[in-house]
């Protein structure tokens, strides 16, 4: 989510870090449109509604680069467990949020577009390379995980499931470069996050850690008068709007 609340420029370094490195990428539910979902380099959401490979990769990797995210529970589960082998630098604006739930190796406080901005800069400058023997390693047994498609449905020809709707939702609107999604919470707020697929930020409003039901509604209303001629959707399960 920091590097959303940083601001376009820091999805753009991010973009730019991510390719220039060959790094896998997740995402957190705050920060959904931070990296464009079609980038190859995108594993889907992290935490206990993300994708397999996405949470694989973060407990098994050798070096954590969290950028701007908080380690919520959803992500970390049993912190004791969380990734255990790897060493974690940690970039947040807030200082207080640096070892506040997971002891990092290395604690970054500053703006996200700021600090990404100088580490591809020393990252350019200096002569050490990723060793690519070791990274292609890497990516096959990312792949092997991708195969076990997490986010898969058994598809019925009597009614239309969540998942699929959204799924057409997505199918119907993605080339409208002006969509705004918005979410109340709840299974349905999941849902959107895994099957539809945002290509900048700012397009995916959403109740984060607090948590409200009632949020999407009122929301949209606000992203439409911000937007009057944008395209705007409130994904919603019926106890939520209902608040």
């Amino acid at each position: 989510g920091g590097v959303i609340n940083s601001g376009p420029q820091a999805s753009g370094l991010l973009k730019k870090l991510v390719n220039t490195t060959d790094f896998p990428c997740t995402l957190t539910l705050m920060g959904l449109g931070a990296l464009p979902a079609s980038d190859k380099h995108f594993l889907g959401m992290l935490g206990m509604h993300g994708t397999y490979e996405a949470n694989m990769a973060m407990h098994d990797c050798d070096v954590m680069l969290c950028i701007g995210a908080r380690f919520d529970d959803r992500v970390t589960g049993r912190i004791d467990a969380f990734s255990p082998n790897s060493t974690k630098i940690h970039i947040d604006i807030d200082p207080s949020s640096i070892n506040k739930t997971v002891n990092v190796d290395v604690g970054i406080i500053g703006d996200v577009s700021h600090v990404l901005g100088d580490m591809i800069k020393i990252w350019e400058r200096s002569k050490n390379r990723c060793d690519e023997k070791a990274i292609k390693s890497w990516w096959k047994i990312i792949n092997r995980w991708r195969e076990r498609k997490s986010l898969s449905y058994d598809k019925s020809s009597k009614l239309i499931k969540p998942q699929y709707a959204i799924e057409r939702l997505y199918e119907l609107t993605k080339t409208n470069s002006e969509v705004y999604i918005t979410t109340e919470v709840g299974q349905h707020q999941m849902w959107a996050a895994q099957h539809y697929h945002f290509e900048q930020p700012n397009r995916w409003m959403t109740s984060g850690g607090l948590g409200t039901m009632g949020y999407g509604l009122p929301a949209a209303i606000g992203v439409q008068l911000a937007h009057p001629k944008a395209l705007v959707i409130d994904i919603a399960g019926e106890a939520s709007i209902l608040m």
